[in-house]
């Protein structure tokens, strides 16, 4: 079987969609060499793949200037913190930690871009692109064009910037130096989105090598208990909040929520996050809230009636794999996108996180929990995901794809001698 290198930038909403398939690929007798930092290797492990690690700050998505989320408001934002964040952090410490090893294709994170190609040239293999989020078919942020003759002071510092550092990583690897607009471009033989054709944006758009698998929905085993009975004996109905891992440390927007919902006869399970401290909320709880810094989202989602959430496309496919309507607070990055799309599908509210007020959330989950239609998008989506194949049907095309090409070359070299 084939010596697989897996190469995904350390976040959990990055990490995650892929565990499914590479224990799947694992499972097929694959050889996965999983290549990412300390803080994930427990879950990899699981996979069954081998972790190869470099040294990479933890829970540097909260506090690194360059790769904290943000509202990318030009497309050169957001390439920038992928070459200056990412590429130039993490290419070379993979290619340090695998020096001298062979692979026979690699499989790697959108969000490292031209990244993922220097790895794919430099080893001579074939690779398939992972997108955790929806795929792109414009940059983050392009809405204000990619003209490289910008006038404005600021962006055209950025590009300049972004330029310089990819001139450097070019002249060290020795590879072609690409345009902007190429830099954050999916590459790869396959591009693996963890979606459904229908709740992509303009799919239509996308040539056949992106596929379309859905969700990567695996039980996490480092998941805590949870009494799930108890919800039953309170209330008949669940809120779920959960803010991510990354900005989930706003004790304002908790304090608002207890506000909003504090009075109302349903059960509010609230996952704070485990760097979260909540001490200084600890007696404004309502008696109607449970709170735990680290919940089993999949199994909380299952027993769910609305889910409070930022958006990320992670949380946001998980939720509408179980058929649950959304409350949408878009806080950075592609959370917008992923918010309106599932708007323009009917299967949520999304709320202005600006001028969010108790009432507006009060008034955006009475409307979701009263109007059936909500729900009725949320399993129509929901239905469009589950059949989509997930990470079986992602695993088998993968090794079928690469099993052509390297029959491919090997009757080349036949042919050639």
């Amino acid at each position: 079987m084939a010596r697989v290198l897996v190469v995904i930038t350390p976040a959990e909403g990055h990490v995650n969609p892929s565990l499914g398939l590479v224990t799947q690929l694992a499972n097929n007798g694959e050889e996965v060499i999983y290549v990412c930092t300390e803080e994930y290797r427990s879950r990899i492990e699981q996979t069954g793949a081998q972790l190869m690690t470099y040294p990479f700050p933890q829970d540097a998505f909260s506090h690194d200037p360059v790769l904290k989320p943000q509202e990318y408001k030009h497309a050169y934002q957001f390439i920038y913190m992928m070459v200056g964040g990412i590429i130039r952090r993490v290419i070379p410490e993979v290619l340090r930690v695998i020096e001298n090893q062979k692979f026979d294709y690699l499989i790697f994170d959108s969000l490292m871009g031209w990244g993922g190609t220097i790895l794919a040239e430099k080893l001579g293999i074939p690779a398939v692109c992972s997108i955790a989020s929806f795929a792109f078919v414009d940059p983050l942020g392009a809405g204000e064009g990619m003209n490289e003759k910008e006038t404005d002071t600021d962006t055209k510092e950025l590009y300049e910037a972004t330029m310089k550092i990819t001139h450097e990583l070019a002249q060290e690897f020795q590879v072609s130096i690409p345009a902007i607009e190429e830099i954050p471009a999916h590459a790869g033989r396959l591009k693996l989105v963890y979606t459904s054709r229908y709740f992509q944006p303009q799919a239509e758009k996308l040539d056949p090598s992106f596929i379309f698998t859905g969700p990567s929905i695996i039980p996490r085993q480092d998941a805590p208990t949870f009494s799930f009975e108890l919800l039953h004996e309170r209330h008949p109905h669940t809120v779920y909040i959960a803010m991510g891992t990354i900005l989930n440390k706003n004790l304002d927007f908790y304090q608002l929520c207890f506000e909003a919902l504090g009075d109302l006869p349903l059960n509010v399970v609230l996952s704070s996050g485990k760097y979260t401290d909540m001490e200084p909320l600890a007696d404004q709880i309502p008696s109607n809230f449970i709170v735990r810094p680290y919940i089993a989202q999949l199994e909380m989602l299952q027993h769910t009636d609305v889910f409070i959430t930022h958006a990320g496309m992670n949380s946001t496919s998980e939720a509408l794999y179980y058929n649950v309507p959304l409350v949408m607070i878009p806080l950075t990055s592609d959370q917008p996108l992923v918010a309106n799309r599932v708007q323009e599908l009917g299967a949520g509210i999304t709320l202005n996180k600006h001028n969010l007020s108790a009432t507006d959330l009060r008034e955006a989950l009475s409307e979701v929990l009263s109007n059936p239609s909500y729900k009725q998008q949320a399993c129509l989506i929901g239905e469009s995901l589950r059949q989509s194949g997930g990470y079986k049907r992602a695993a088998e095309m993968i090794m079928s794809h690469m099993a052509s090409v390297h029959g491919n070359i090997s009757n080349t070299k036949l042919i050639t001698k």
